[in-house]
């Protein structure tokens, strides 16, 4: 891995995003841009120098957040990592999605919540639109990701052809930290498939991956979600990774499984999403 990006909105959230960022870049060589992002609905880097003075607001906001950004890197340093302030004005979620194209990211490392999150709330809806459209795998966290536990992901599927293009983008992150990939498949009352053609499924899925260390389970339970949880919990992995798509299809784990693991859990929940 060579570029991870953290958006930085100076909550803690953003602030255990960056950490968690780091402890994935100490498995590598990696460098980490860290983004901060001054709301706004203006096309601003196509803006004149004169119609940006008539934005006096924006100016003043970019210098404080110029400033801060630069102070956090310097309080934060990590060792033997590169780490980069961009200061940016824009949507948020189009502003890094768009750095994610142009720097070729190989992962954003993102807060579940943004500084004004409010008790109870669903996942931030920048968080949520980043998991839609970012070309990259998306880490989102809301602890620091545990190194030791770090050791086990849980990759969640249904183990069909349409997805495996997803888990073969996830490959570079889980080699970069070396750890112990564990399939799973959720079997449900609703949509129950029988072990025998559920066991060839995760076979043929594993087929091409020998470089991995992979395990296959199948575990039953009432819901997806609850049993994604549930049995993560139970093998104290540290993190869930899940290939989802936008279409409303039984061929898939839609994306707001992924939403839905975030809110209910406080593991990081690695996305990568699929066409």
């Amino acid at each position: 891995m060579k570029r991870i990006i953290v958006p930085i909105d100076f909550s803690p959230y953003s602030e255990n995003a960056f950490y968690s960022a780091a402890k994935v870049a100490s498995k590598g060589d990696a460098t980490i841009t860290c983004l901060n992002v001054i709301q706004s609905d203006l096309d601003w880097n196509n803006l004149s120098t004169s119609e940006k003075i008539k934005n006096q607001e924006i100016l003043d906001l970019e210098a404080e957040a110029k400033d801060k950004l630069k102070t956090f890197v310097a309080t934060h340093k990590i060792k033997n990592t590169p780490v980069e302030a961009l200061v940016e004005v824009g949507v948020p979620s189009q502003v890094l999605v768009d750095l994610a194209h142009k720097q070729k990211a190989d992962l954003i490392v993102i807060g579940a919540y943004g500084k004004n999150r409010e008790p109870g709330k669903f996942i931030g809806s920048t968080t949520q639109k980043v998991l839609r459209n970012a070309p990259c795998p998306v880490l989102a966290v809301q602890k620091i990701v545990d190194g030791r536990a770090m050791k086990k992901l849980v990759f969640a599927s249904l183990f069909n052809e349409v997805s495996k293009p997803a888990f073969v983008r996830l490959k570079p992150f889980i080699k970069n930290i070396r750890t112990v990939v564990h399939f799973l498949f959720i079997n449900t009352p609703e949509k129950f498939i029988d072990t025998g053609t559920t066991e060839a499924r995760m076979a043929e899925y594993a087929y091409g991956q020998e470089e991995l260390l992979i395990h296959r389970h199948i575990y039953n339970h009432e819901e997806v979600e609850k049993g994604i949880i549930a049995f993560a919990e139970k093998e104290k992995a540290g993190i869930i990774a899940i290939a989802s798509n936008l279409r409303k299809s039984n061929s898939a784990y839609q994306i707001g499984v992924t939403d839905t693991l975030l809110y209910k859990t406080d593991i990081p929940i690695l996305s990568v999403k699929f066409e």
